[in-house]
């Protein structure tokens, strides 16, 4: 987590599951979302949450408030119930055991819908990255990202950057100080090779500099950092996607630099 406490928000890993199209369908906000994530440098800050939290979250304007903080682009963690596909999208129940599942809408492009579309598997963990929407009183995520857990300690992280994200808003609404807390630690670890800004730009700088049509693959990358795990790795690109610094191209296995 940066400084700041919301550095690591944006980063999910992502091992598939990427919308990624170059020929995205004109409905649905995270389509052409995603599509202007390649070349703006930042994003609106991603806020972690529990599904509890966002179908019971006020709608004024077209604006959700949770508590009266406005949210947008979320995360969640939960099973996947329910997966099928519809002409050019797919849909999943995502259930974290709060309430009842929330729908998750993954668009895909005309041309990925030809070639046959992969479902994620039913019954397992899943991480989704995606914009809050609600249509007909019902309240639904279309997808920026989604993948399965590599691993259940994903889960606690992302139930513990919850809480500590949902506490840090509430304090800066309120008009509290948010304390900062540094140390020697931090300090070494920024200059350290494992330190996440470090990977990021290493990751990038190899997308950056591959020459290939369809872009970087991950598996190109996890042989040329061999000393970092495919978690991590997965990571970084997950990162970098929702900065905008990279894209998928042919499939959520390869990207290319927006820079």
């Amino acid at each position: 987590m940066s400084k700041n406490g919301f550095g690591s928000y944006g980063g999910i890993s992502a091992a598939g599951g990427a919308v990624g199209s170059n020929d995205p369908p004109s409905q649905g906000r995270a389509a052409l979302a995603f599509k202007s994530i390649r070349y703006r440098s930042r994003i609106q800050e991603i806020i972690p949450c529990c599904v509890n939290q966002l179908l019971t979250s006020t709608v004024i304007d077209n604006v959700f408030m949770i508590r009266g903080i406005e949210v947008s682009q979320v995360s969640i963690v939960g099973i996947i119930r329910q997966a099928e596909t519809a002409e050019n999208y797919v849909l999943y129940k995502i259930d974290d055991m709060t309430t009842k599942p929330i729908k998750v809408r993954q668009w895909v492009g005309r041309d990925r819908a030809k070639q046959g579309i992969t479902l994620l598997p039913v019954g397992v963990y899943a991480k989704v990255l995606g914009i809050l929407t609600c249509s007909a009183e019902v309240k639904s995520l279309e997808v920026l990202k989604i993948r399965v857990l590599e691993d259940m300690n994903e889960f606690t992280t992302h139930i513990l950057e919850t809480v500590n994200a949902h506490m840090i808003l509430d304090k800066a609404a309120s008009g509290q100080s948010v304390p900062v807390v540094s140390s020697e630690m931090d300090e070494a670890q920024m200059h350290s090779e494992y330190h996440p800004d470090f990977i990021r730009k290493e990751v990038l700088r190899l997308i950056h500099e591959c020459p290939q049509q369809e872009g970087k693959s991950v598996c190109e990358l996890q042989t040329e950092l061999s000393n970092l795990s495919i978690g991590t790795i997965n990571q970084a690109i997950e990162y970098l996607t929702v900065e905008g610094h990279i894209y998928p191209t042919v499939d959520g296995e390869h990207f290319k630099s927006a820079d």
